[in-house]
C-alpha cells in the first residue's frame, strides 16, 4: 500500500509539473530607441531653456569591432527659440543634453558632446560593452540588458558594421542595406511588431568563411556563460527537487543505491539542460527574468514543496523497509 500511495504521489508530481506555467516578471512598456524621446516638455529640467519638439529624428551607429560604438542623433527643433537658446547658451545645451543622454541602455556614455546646426541639434557619444567580439565574429547588443522591447518609433535609424565587415543576422524589423554593410530600422522596416528584444545584431568579415560560426562564436563568448548559470539555476530549484520524486520512484522498482543515485542526478541535469538550450542566449532581460523576486518568491516554496514530497517519499520507503 505504501508503495502504491508513493508511487502515486510521484505520477501526480509529474502531472503537476507538465500544467505549471514558470511565472513571468512583469514588463514595462516599450521605448523609443532614440534619447530624444520626451524631449520637449516635463523632461526639460527647470531653467534649461523654452521646451521644444522634435521632428526628423535620426539615429545613426557605427559599430567598431574594438568594442565600442559611437552615436549620433539628430532632432529637428520645431521651436525657433528654443534652437537659437541652445545654440547661443554652451552651458544651458550641456544640462538639456546631459539630463537625456549621459545614461543610455543602463551604461554611461562617454564623450558626449553637441551642436546646433541652423534648427537641428545634433548629439554624439560613445557607448561602451555593447559590442563584443570573438572568433572572427561581432556581437551588437545595446537593448540585451534590458526586460523591455525597443522600438524606432518617430526616428530612422542606421547601424553601421564594423569597416570590413557584414551583416550576419539580425532581428527581423531591421533591414539590411548596401550589401549587408548597413542596417536600417524605423516604422517601415520591420513587418508587424517592430520592436526587438534583445535585438541582437551580428557581422562577420566580408568574404569569411563560415560567417554563421564566427558571429555564433562572438553570441556564446557573451552569453555562454550566462547561460550555463541560468541553467543551474533552473537544475537546483526545480531539477534536484524533481530528481528527489523520480529517484523514489526508481527505488520503488529497483532497490539499487547507485541507480537511485544516478536516477537524481540525471533528473537535475536534464532540467538544467534543457532550461539551458531553451534560454540561450541568456542575455541580461533573460537572467533578470530568472532571478526577479516575483519569479523567486513563486519558485522557492515550489521548489521546498516538491522536496519534501521527495524526502517524503523516500522515508516511506525506507519505513517499510524495515
Amino acid at each position: 500500500m505504501v508503495r502504491r500511495r508513493a508511487l502515486l504521489g510521484c505520477v501526480l508530481l509529474v502531472a503537476v509539473l507538465a500544467v505549471v506555467v514558470t511565472p513571468a516578471a512583469a514588463r514595462p512598456p516599450p521605448q523609443p530607441v532614440s534619447g530624444f524621446d520626451g524631449f520637449g516638455g516635463d523632461a526639460r529640467a527647470p531653467g534649461t531653456g523654452p521646451p521644444t519638439e522634435t521632428t526628423d529624428v535620426t539615429v545613426n551607429v557605427a559599430v567598431a569591432a574594438n568594442g565600442s560604438s559611437v552615436w549620433t542623433e539628430r532632432a529637428t527643433l520645431t521651436d525657433p527659440d528654443a534652437a537659437d537658446a541652445l545654440r547661443a547658451n554652451e552651458s544651458r545645451r550641456r544640462a538639456v543634453i546631459a539630463a537625456q543622454f549621459d545614461h543610455r541602455f543602463g551604461r554611461d556614455t562617454h564623450a558626449l558632446a553637441s551642436h546646433v546646426e541652423n534648427d537641428t541639434l545634433v548629439v554624439t557619444y560613445r557607448l561602451d560593452g555593447v559590442v563584443h567580439e570573438a572568433g572572427g565574429g561581432v556581437l551588437f547588443a545595446p537593448f540585451a540588458d534590458y526586460t523591455n522591447d525597443y522600438y524606432p518609433g518617430d526616428a530612422d535609424v542606421t547601424v553601421d558594421a564594423p569597416a570590413g565587415y557584414r551583416v550576419v543576422d539580425r532581428p527581423d524589423a531591421m533591414a539590411v542595406a548596401d550589401g549587408g554593410a548597413t542596417l536600417r530600422w524605423n516604422d517601415s522596416t520591420g513587418a508587424g511588431d517592430a520592436g526587438v528584444s534583445p535585438g541582437l545584431v551580428t557581422f562577420a568579415s566580408a568574404g569569411a568563411t563560415l560567417p554563421g560560426v564566427r558571429a555564433e562564436l562572438a553570441v556564446l563568448a557573451a552569453y555562454g556563460l550566462p547561460t550555463v548559470g541560468v541553467g543551474g539555476v533552473y537544475a537546483l530549484l526545480f531539477g534536484a527537487p524533481f530528481g528527489l520524486v523520480a529517484s523514489g520512484g526508481v527505488r520503488l522498482v529497483r532497490d539499487d543505491r547507485r541507480t537511485v543515485r544516478a536516477s537524481a542526478l540525471a533528473v537535475a541535469l536534464s532540467v538544467g539542460v534543457v532550461a539551458a538550450l531553451t534560454t540561450y542566449p541568456a542575455t541580461g532581460s533573460v537572467v533578470a527574468g530568472t532571478l526577479h523576486p516575483f519569479f523567486l518568491t513563486l519558485a522557492v516554496p515550489f521548489a521546498l514543496l516538491v522536496s519534501l514530497v521527495g524526502i517524503g517519499v523516500h522515508v516511506a520507503i525506507a519505513r517499510h523497509e524495515r
